[in-house]
């Protein structure tokens, strides 16, 4: 008489079953590793942010004490003295300078599309056409309000009027908003231990009192 079997696993049903528990913990594992990773990420972009911040406001608090300078400044270093040498900082102030009139005119007439007619009355009122989108333009309304957009066709002033109150304006505004304007670039490294980051803060800022002395020294030498 044949005694029955006992129960139990068969090598296979052990091997499946080992096979199904080591993926599964290799998931598990892969899955809390990305956890950490995106927390650690998440803090130091947290704590790079506030350094920026912080450093951005020195930067501000070096040009009111210092001044506008002409020329680009750069400067780079690390925020070790705040414990945190592994995070990196670079900025650069440079003025701000606007381009010519012509390329502004050109882009006005690109974004406004091309002025219609044919024969010399057409080209005419093209040109009238593109002056007159230049001065509905943001520039061309600041110009406008600081009297420098010259007289509009609408009212009876010619193309050649309107150009040359541009020409004559535009390039005050240019040197005032160089020497009142000044561009701030601040580029943050840091290595998180597990990839390594960037990221770039740019501020313009402004000085009222430099804006002045440009509009003063204009108005003299005029």
């Amino acid at each position: 008489m044949r005694r029955p079997r006992s129960g139990g696993f068969t090598l296979v049903e052990v091997m499946l079953a080992l096979a199904i528990l080591g993926l599964s913990l290799v998931i598990l594992v892969r899955s809390v590793a990305g956890n950490i990773t995106a927390a650690q990420d998440s803090f130091y972009m947290g704590v790079a942010t506030d350094l920026a911040r912080g450093k951005m406001f020195d930067i501000e608090e070096h040009l009111l004490q210092e001044g506008f300078q002409e020329t680009e400044e750069e400067e780079d270093g690390d925020f070790s003295d705040e414990g945190w040498p592994n995070i990196k900082w670079k900025y650069l102030i440079e003025p701000v300078e606007l381009p010519d009139l012509e390329t502004l005119m050109n882009l006005s007439q690109e974004q406004g599309g091309e002025g219609q007619g044919t024969g010399a009355e057409g080209e005419g009122e093209e040109a009238t056409s593109d002056l007159d989108k230049f001065q509905s333009s943001a520039l061309g309304g600041m110009l406008g309000m600081l009297g420098m957009g010259g007289a509009s066709t609408e009212s009876g002033g010619s193309a050649s009027q309107t150009a040359g109150f541009l020409q004559m304006g535009y390039p005050m505004v240019q040197q005032v908003l160089k020497a009142s304007v000044r561009k701030i670039s601040l580029t943050i490294d840091y290595d998180t231990g597990v990839h390594k980051e960037t990221f770039k803060v740019i501020l313009y800022v402004t000085d009222p009192a430099g804006m002045q002395k440009a509009m003063g020294a204009l108005g003299a030498d005029q």
